[in-house]
């Protein structure tokens, strides 16, 4: 992916809204090295401090990552490297991120960026806090209850 500075004042409000609506972190990475370019946002318990120009190499020992087993996981296995490899998008996968012995579950969804020619350029790639969506399911279900008693009335 060309050189993000460029763009930086398009790009990093655009990660941070998307951050905020989606209530997770979203992460721009670089192919085909997966370099992180810029990171918004955030999720309870996980820090990604100092996340920008850390590559695919540096994941698995830098940010903890780990299988759904409890196995440190395999580079390859990463959805960012998957969506990479194949340009496709990896979503709904959950992932255990974080230190020691209390890794953070995080529904993690990679998309790749493609250009005109159809190459793999970059990615973008999302965490999130899946109390999160919990939290939204409970509130639709007490809405939707509302609405059918009020609808029976």
């Amino acid at each position: 992916m060309p050189d993000a500075a460029p763009h930086t004042a398009f790009l990093r409000p655009m990660l941070e809204l998307m951050a905020e609506h989606l209530g997770g972190a979203v992460i721009l990475h670089s192919a085909p090295t997966g370099e992180i370019l810029m990171a918004a946002g955030g999720v309870p318990g996980l820090a990604f401090d100092n996340a920008v120009g850390a590559t695919a190499e540096d994941y698995v020992g830098r940010f903890e990552v780990y299988a759904q087993d409890g196995s440190v996981a395999k580079l390859e296995a990463l959805p960012v490297v998957r969506a990479m490899a194949t340009g496709q998008a990896v979503v709904d996968e959950v992932w255990l991120l974080g230190a020691g012995a209390d890794p953070v579950p995080v529904f993690v969804d990679s998309y790749p960026l493609k250009d005109d020619n159809g190459a793999v350029i970059g990615v973008i790639a999302t965490a999130t806090d899946p109390k999160r969506w919990a939290m939204r399911a409970e509130r639709l279900k007490q809405s939707l209850s509302l609405r059918d008693r009020f609808v029976r009335d």
